[in-house]
């Protein structure tokens, strides 16, 4: 890439430019000089070709530059060839319009150079230089009318187009930008193919003085277009095109300026070279782009064939017949994967059984606009995983390829793994309290939802000799290790005795914990609260959990209770609030998953704990389960749990509740 970069920057540098010019100005002294003694004009003008070919390879900006500098140079030559002033300088200026016309169709919008490739980029070329060179003639004509050379401005009409086009076609094409392709041709082909074209060039047009042999140096050129690179058969066209001017002019061969004088010699030169160049082009790019077809279908099949047998998933290429589907290629994981194939076996019924065979067949046949995948089970049990993708053309469902992997010790796994997950949950549930006790004047109720069906939240409330412990904790992390953490942590809060200091319960447990969180490097928060059922005075202790309220007055106010303690394995020392629940006041504690629900902030959980509680003043099951109402949007990531206890409000008229544990303890989580 850098060297192509390099080798097109020097071919646009001042250097290429000054060789340019001065091939203008050689290759048009040289056709001043051979001019026709009969003709008014030259016979031929390649230096046309060279200066369009010089306005393709650098930006549109340079061209009015060049245009100028190629006017220059015709003029002192053709003052020199003895054309008068005006004439001279008006010549000249069309030189320098029709590099113009041509440079701006063939670089275009996007101002790049043009590349030669495709039939249509022949178009365009033609379309160029026929514009150019119309412009030419038209100029060329005028100037000749305006001096008074009506013979020369008739001359110029009739040569004019087809000598500047003929110029153009036959030398702006090696100027364009070529495709890479590789050469076919070995270098004793490539001389052997020269030789032979220039002795068919020189026979017709030098030797042959009577036969109309014109069309002769076709064949070899076939040879050149079907072998050689566009480039060098380009060139060989140039060498052959100057072998038929020289002839033509010395008075041999089919286009004789002595015999169809020279007028009419120019003008059917100039066409032949321009057809020859048009018919060529077009089937050198054609045979190029079909080679060029072809190498990338061979790269693909090959490609396609390494995949296929290299492929570690089983592969089969497969055919629709009157009876079902039969196997016409397979790899070698294929036959390890199927057995029957190395037994001879080719019918999808033998191999894979009748109902996996069918199941196939009904997705082939809506195979046709992509691909298809199914899952299978084989008479013999396995349980196989197909990838279906049609490869015949005419008929989607005729030819497929089918790519499959053997899922049946994965297929178990999961499904034990969904067996354990299912029964963990369930002895998690069986761990939460199966009901919550009934107070006389208290309310109580709790609701938690796990994610992936183990979660790491867990809650309690005991109840004994008129003490309540809440405790509500979360486990960092989801799934069966952090449910196997929630049960652990509950349980060793659940070893401490009902009148312990919440502060004590916290250390204790951590101290049982200690070990297990340390080897797994987690941690958990906790929110551990008791209650004096008598005179509604609580105690609590925060482990870094940080979503523990106090709800007063059916939700007139909601304190946020917060503490500066780490979780349980993080910290070592927690400390101990109070607090008083009078008539219509509640304890509610929550885990991050609730935050969640409710816009994962704490001002916008305490916002929605607020309007909760005075929408069901009295009523904790429907608070809880209005505050849990969102859960299934976040419950795939995490837990949603809460816990409330709270003391019932005092019914108008009434000197209030006694505070007396029932005797029946009744469902409410």
């Amino acid at each position: 890439m850098g060297g192509s970069r390099l080798a097109r920057s020097a071919s646009q540098g001042p250097v290429f430019v000054v060789l340019c010019l001065l091939a203008v100005a050689v290759i048009s002294w040289f056709s001043l000089v051979t001019q026709p003694a009969a003709l008014a004009t030259t016979a031929w003008w390649p230096a046309a070709g060279v200066a369009l070919g010089l306005g393709l390879r650098l930006p549109r900006r340079w061209v009015w530059l060049l245009a100028t500098a190629v006017a220059a140079i015709t003029i002192p030559l053709a003052l020199w060839a003895g054309r008068p002033a005006l004439l001279a300088t008006g010549l000249s200026v069309a030189a320098g319009l029709e590099l113009v016309v041509g440079t701006l169709i063939m670089r275009g919008r996007r101002d790049e150079l043009p590349a030669l490739s495709t039939p249509r980029d022949i178009g365009r070329l033609v379309v160029a230089v026929f514009a150019s060179a119309a412009t030419f003639d038209v100029l060329s004509v005028l100037v000749s009318l305006a001096v008074g050379d009506t013979a020369g401005a008739w001359t110029r009409f009739v040569t004019g187009a087809p000598r500047h086009a003929a110029g153009m076609i036959l030398l702006a094409p090696l100027f364009m930008s070529h495709p890479r392709r590789p050469r076919v041709a070995q270098p004793v082909e490539i001389a052997a193919q020269i030789v032979v074209t220039l002795a068919v060039a020189v026979f017709v047009f030098v030797l042959n003085d009577l036969l109309p042999l014109a069309f002769l140096p076709f064949l070899p050129l076939v040879w050149a277009a079907m072998r050689l690179t566009t480039r060098m058969m380009l060139v060989e066209m140039l060498a052959v095109a100057l072998v038929a001017s020289v002839g033509s002019a010395g008075g041999r061969g089919p286009f004789s300026f002595d015999r169809l004088t020279p007028e009419t010699g120019s003008i059917v030169l100039q066409i032949f070279e321009v057809s020859i160049v048009i018919v060529f082009l077009a089937l050198s790019l054609a045979v190029g782009q079909e080679r060029e077809t072809a190498r990338r279908l061979n790269i693909s099949e090959e490609l396609f064939r390494r995949n296929f047998e290299a492929s570690v998933a089983g592969s089969l290429i497969v055919a629709r017949d009157g009876d079902g589907w039969s196997v016409r290629r397979s790899n070698l994981s294929a036959e390890e994967i199927l057995p029957g194939l190395s037994a001879g076996r080719t019918r999808l019924d033998d191999l894979l059984g009748a109902q996996a065979s069918e199941a196939l067949s009904r997705h082939a046949d809506s195979v046709s606009d992509g691909y298809r995948e199914v899952r299978v089970t084989t008479d013999a049990g396995r349980i196989l995983h197909f990838s279906i993708v049609a490869i015949s053309a005419e008929r989607a469902d005729s030819l497929l390829a089918l790519q499959f992997r053997d899922i049946t010790e994965i297929s178990r796994a999961r499904r034990l793994e969904r067996e354990e997950i299912a029964r963990a949950a369930e002895v998690q549930r069986a761990l939460l309290p199966w009901s919550l006790p009934t107070v006389a004047g208290w309310q109580a109720a709790a609701k938690s939802v796990p994610a992936k069906q183990v979660g790491g939240d867990f809650y309690d409330l005991r109840l004994h000799d008129g003490q309540v412990v809440l405790s509500l904790g979360d486990v960092m992390g989801k799934g069966m290790g952090a449910g196997m953490l929630a049960a652990a942590s509950r349980a060793a809060l659940r070893t401490n005795p009902l009148d312990l200091p919440p502060a004590a319960a916290v250390r204790n447990a951590a101290a049982a914990l200690d070990g297990d969180l340390h080897r797994t490097g987690a941690f958990v928060t906790v929110a551990y609260v008791h209650v004096d059922l008598a005179s509604g005075e609580y105690r609590f202790a925060d482990a870094g959990h940080g979503l523990h309220f106090v709800v007063r007055d059916c939700g007139d106010t909601v304190e946020h209770v917060t503490s500066g303690d780490l979780p349980i394995g993080l910290g070592s020392d927690w400390h101990e609030r109070r607090g008083k629940l009078d008539p219509g006041d509640a304890v509610l504690l929550v885990s991050d998953g609730v935050m969640d629900v409710w816009g994962g902030t704490v001002e916008d959980l305490h916002h929605a704990v607020t309007d909760i509680a005075r929408r069901h003043c009295g009523d904790a099951r429907a608070l809880i389960d209005a505050l849990c109402a969102g859960a299934a949007k976040v419950s795939d990531v995490d837990d949603v749990t809460a816990l409330i206890f709270g003391r019932e409000p005092i019914p108008a008229g009434s000197s209030g509740p006694d505070h007396v544990v029932a005797g029946e303890p009744s469902a409410s989580s």
